[in-house]
């Protein structure tokens, strides 16, 4: 299939895609990219965390995101806490890469990729229902969450911010 611009259906915030449908085309935000850090490969394991928040500085300077820096770093921390809980089979020496990136308006898109293409309960997770807090902490720092169906395999669970401050 050829996916062009007019041809990718983001999926309605805070909604998986769900297989068969349209939202199985490609995702694209429809803004166009104005800064982007080079994708980063974490390891599938508890370092990644500390490994993501590390980077996450550095990246957030490069790029110039005029927002939160420490919001902006527990978002991705939280988002990579969840993919090495969530979205690995452990002992396999599976990988998480990271995306990080400013769009028009001055949006910071922060996606994770990992190789299961499940997210079980998306909506339950949200409200912390599900025995974790991780994707609701994410909420609160005024963060989007969504998620989709990668083309090549798994998914990336991406966490949109915009410049603001976040209530303690």
């Amino acid at each position: 299939m050829n996916h062009t611009p007019s041809s990718i259906n983001p999926p309605a915030a805070g909604r998986p895609v769900v297989e068969g449908t349209d939202d199985m085309d490609l995702v694209a935000v429809t803004a166009p990219v104005l800064r982007e850090y080079p994708p980063m490969d974490l390891p599938g394991n508890a370092g990644a965390v500390n490994r993501a928040r590390v980077n996450a500085r550095t990246a957030l300077t490069v790029l110039g995101w005029r927002g939160d820096v420490h919001a902006a770093t527990e978002v991705l921390a939280q988002l990579v806490d969840n993919a090495v809980r969530h979205g690995l089979t452990p002992g396999t020496g599976q990988r998480i890469t990271v995306r990080l990136a400013i769009r028009e308006p001055h949006r910071l898109v922060i996606d994770v990729e990992d190789p299961n293409p499940a997210f079980p309960a998306f909506a339950e997770a949200l409200q912390g229902e599900r025995g974790g807090r991780g994707l609701r902490d994410v909420q609160r720092l005024k963060a989007d969450v969504t998620w989709f169906h990668r083309p090549d395999a798994g998914k990336t669970v991406r966490a949109t911010m915009v410049p603001g401050t976040v209530e303690p």
